[in-house]
């Protein structure tokens, strides 16, 4: 008799999932991760800066004294009348460490210890952190919150990487439950170097083990789009019309909520 032998069954490879992809201006890009600025590109930046100048100029006044934080206050671009910020002075665009030495040089002019003044301007930022996170509620530009959900829906890992803090956009997404929608939170306080040098958007990546070339950063700045393109991203997003991104990247909307999923 002939044996009976059971047909050897060839394993099936498992199929690698689909990368998501995202749509912009009818074109797609597939990526894993997509990174956004905070200011001006998920919350309303001149909103934003009034609150934070407002409470950094309080700190500074209560902990180093009026005339210290009048200082600051000129040399970071702050009008004290209304605490308008000027969009292109250290506080608006300044990475944190920068806006720090700033504050730092403020207190200094009063005849400190250099080492002393900046133990005082990193004391006088983390309280007015503390107020913002507590006491300051930013809003999602509108549209926002819809597309990131979409995104999320699709696949794509979410993240933040701002020249600000790290926790405190974290804390300031908490404070309108929205945290949940992002998976990694990276300040230039974290890292060597901000914007627009690539060492937030490369540490975000990490963070997640997803390649930079995976990765998609939304900002609405000039920096946004130089930091992006030296960390090797697949994809450029700008959400804003500045004349000088061109160069950089041709995906240019006018709002998160414009960035489709397919």
């Amino acid at each position: 008799m002939r044996p009976n032998y059971l047909p050897i069954e060839t394993p099936k490879e498992e199929e690698e999932p689909a990368v998501p992809q995202i749509k912009i201006n009818k074109q797609r890009i597939s990526c894993s991760l997509v990174l956004f600025d905070l200011d001006g590109t998920l919350v309303d930046k001149g909103f934003r800066n009034n609150a934070l100048a407002k409470t950094r100029y309080n700190a500074i006044k209560r902990i180093a004294g009026e005339p210290a934080a009048r200082r600051w206050a000129e040399l970071s671009g702050v009008e004290l009348e209304s605490f308008n910020v000027d969009d292109n002075g250290p506080l608006s665009k300044a990475p944190r460490k920068e806006d720090l030495t700033v504050a730092t040089t403020a207190i200094w002019l009063d005849d400190l210890n250099w080492f002393h003044a900046k133990e005082l301007a990193t004391q006088a930022y983390a309280e007015a952190d503390a107020v913002q996170s507590t006491e300051f509620k930013v809003e999602l530009i509108p549209g926002t919150e819809e597309s990131l959900k979409e995104m999320r829906k699709a696949g794509c890992k979410l993240g933040i990487a701002t020249n600000g803090s790290g926790k405190t956009a974290r804390e300031l997404m908490e404070a309108i439950n929205v945290d949940g929608l992002f998976d990694v939170y990276v300040g230039a306080d974290e890292v060597t170097e901000g914007k627009p040098m690539p060492d937030m958007i490369i540490e975000a990546c990490s963070r997640l083990g997803v390649d930079p070339g995976d990765c998609v950063y939304v900002g609405d700045e000039y920096v946004d789009a130089v930091a992006s393109t030296r960390a090797g991203c697949a994809g450029v997003v700008i959400v804003s019309r500045e004349p000088d991104v061109s160069e950089y990247t041709e995906f240019v909307v006018d709002s998160v909520a414009d960035i489709d999923v397919d």
